[in-house]
């Protein structure tokens, strides 16, 4: 009886001796991390279509790993459901801003296994720190994250599909690439815009909480990591904070800033109304026609979020 006693005994402290060194060493990989780290050679592309945010994310997310998709064939390749966590919800074309089962878009699970299916190592997960996303970034490895609209906070709501099961959703869910983050700051590249955006580290949790810490992890190696991130910086040094207002059209990229200033200069004369095309969004046509971009949601009744899509016939006066 004794030497079965001495036995367990033995087990247990090998047991706790084995958690002691595993939290040592997940405590000592925290500490070790840099303070800022950034990733370089990734290239962002503005969606295609007013929900799939997903499916660029992911399509840019595998050009940086060197292998070439398609996003309107990745869309078309990702399951159907009226749940997120097991398809896509509606179509690509529907409207921003909806919960299931209207247009709504996909969580992490079914675009990870996709990427798979396409060869990548890709896994999805939910209730992930920030201290695991600051791992992967400082080893080179860009992260998929869902958030909420432009780093918005959301009201996560519990649904119910079809099938019984349950998930939390929100409005304007949203796909964004995490590559670089200092002690205040996120450096992520947009879905919506393809632009490479700095927002403040507490806007970004707090927006990427409301879907459960969702995001979609690679393994790896990473073309490069440089400890600084290539974007401006203001006179302290300091990376410029870019906060970006949504008021463009979401199915197609948005003009460059050297062209709305060039079409604010000179604004062309104003025509009773105006046919949305691709890459045009309420200020820059302001800047163009010489009108208050606020006003001219006004006279089109357009309201926040302010998107407008290619054919849409705007009065402009």
């Amino acid at each position: 009886m004794k030497s079965k006693q001495h036995l367990f005994w033995l087990a247990g402290l090998l047991v706790i001796s084995l958690m002691l060194s595993l939290t040592g060493l997940g405590t000592a990989q925290t500490d070790s991390l840099p303070e800022g780290a950034y990733i370089s050679g990734l290239g962002g592309h503005a969606q295609s279509y007013s929900l799939s945010c997903e499916s660029r994310s992911a399509v840019d997310w595998a050009a940086f790993r060197g292998l070439s998709i398609d996003e309107a064939e990745f869309q078309a390749n990702l399951p159907r459901s009226d749940n997120p966590d097991k398809g896509f919800v509606g179509q690509a074309s529907d409207t921003w801003g909806n919960l299931p089962p209207r247009g709504y878009g996909v969580h992490a699970g079914p675009v990870a296994a996709l990427l798979r299916h396409y060869g990548l190592q890709a896994t999805a997960h939910r209730d992930l720190s920030w201290d695991d996303l600051r791992v992967e970034i400082a080893a080179g490895r860009p992260v998929i994250v869902w958030i909420i609209g432009q780093m918005w906070y959301g009201t996560p709501r519990t649904y119910k599909a079809h099938d019984g099961t349950s998930t939390i959703v929100a409005q304007f869910e949203h796909t964004m690439i995490l590559t670089g983050y200092d002690s205040t700051s996120v450096q992520v590249v947009d879905a919506y815009s393809g632009w490479t955006l700095t927002y403040p580290l507490t806007t970004f949790l707090a927006s990427w909480s409301v879907l459960g810490d969702m995001a979609i992890l690679g393994q790896g190696l990473a073309p490069s990591t440089t400890p600084e991130p290539s974007q401006p910086r203001d006179a302290s040094g300091k990376a410029a904070v870019i906060l970006y207002f949504p008021v463009v059209n979401s199915t197609g990229p948005r003009a460059s800033a050297a062209q709305a200033t060039a079409t604010a200069s000179k604004p062309e004369p104003k025509p009773e109304t105006y046919i949305v095309k691709r890459g045009d969004y309420l200020k820059a046509l302001g800047d163009r026609f010489g009108v208050d971009w606020q006003d001219l949601a006004a006279l089109n009744q357009i309201i926040f979020p302010y998107i407008i899509y290619p054919g849409q016939v705007l009065r402009i006066r």
